[in-house]
């Protein structure tokens, strides 16, 4: 929708360069290459967990013997969906995060921007649930840009580490999907990313008029 003479002005300078549309899209791109990954994951260790019970579907024994297949004939088959194994999740990991960070930063400039003509309402209830779903994403992008510091027990934010020995890294949950980590906490990762795309979605739609 065309925005008033007065919310572009406060926004203008906010139109250009590292905005939040172009974050949005760093997330998309990062989800785009992390999503296959996931899926492939939560099938594989759907069906381990099915045919270890004995209650595996016809479908889910055919994915096996095609897991067995491929890893006789490459034994780092499944390096594709074991994250620790997969030599791009954490690269692509890391750069989502500090995306989504991006984004945050971005949105809250937005708020300051144009609470004094009492237009914030919309933005500020999206960045608030964002916040409140995704607590660490500021707490882990400043430990993935300070690792210098925290990995030998320097920094700001060392005080937060409810395990101080647990450096940060990707893993995956019982269900295979993809989570990174840092001292004692965990962020579910395209859970984090699907949620920053709710708050992207909410801006272009309040200020640029686009979804």
């Amino acid at each position: 929708m065309p925005l008033d003479d007065d919310v572009n002005q406060a926004l203008f300078h906010l139109h250009f360069g590292f905005n939040a549309p172009l974050w949005g899209k760093a997330i998309r791109l990062q989800v785009s290459r992390l999503r296959p990954i996931e899926d492939l994951a939560v099938r594989h260790f759907a069906a381990w967990k099915a045919i270890t019970a004995g209650t595996a579907s016809e479908d889910k024994l055919a994915l096996q013997r095609q897991l067995e297949a491929a890893l006789e004939a490459d034994p780092e088959a499944d390096h594709s969906f074991h994250v620790h194994l997969n030599p791009t999740v954490s690269v692509d990991a890391a750069f989502l995060i500090i995306a989504m960070r991006g984004l945050l930063l971005s949105a809250d400039r937005m708020v300051k921007q144009v609470t004094p003509l009492n237009r914030e309402a919309t933005l500020k209830k999206a960045v608030e649930a964002f916040k409140r779903s995704q607590p660490h994403v500021t707490l882990f992008r400043d430990v993935l840009i300070h690792n210098d510091e925290y990995s030998v027990g320097e920094g700001r934010f060392k005080r937060k580490a409810i395990a101080p020995n647990q450096g940060m890294g990707v893993a995956q949950d019982d269900i295979g999907r993809i989570l990174v980590t840092w001292g004692g906490h965990t962020v579910v990762l395209l859970q984090a990313a699907d949620d920053a795309l709710s708050l992207w979605r909410t801006l272009n739609q309040e200020y640029w008029g686009t979804s």
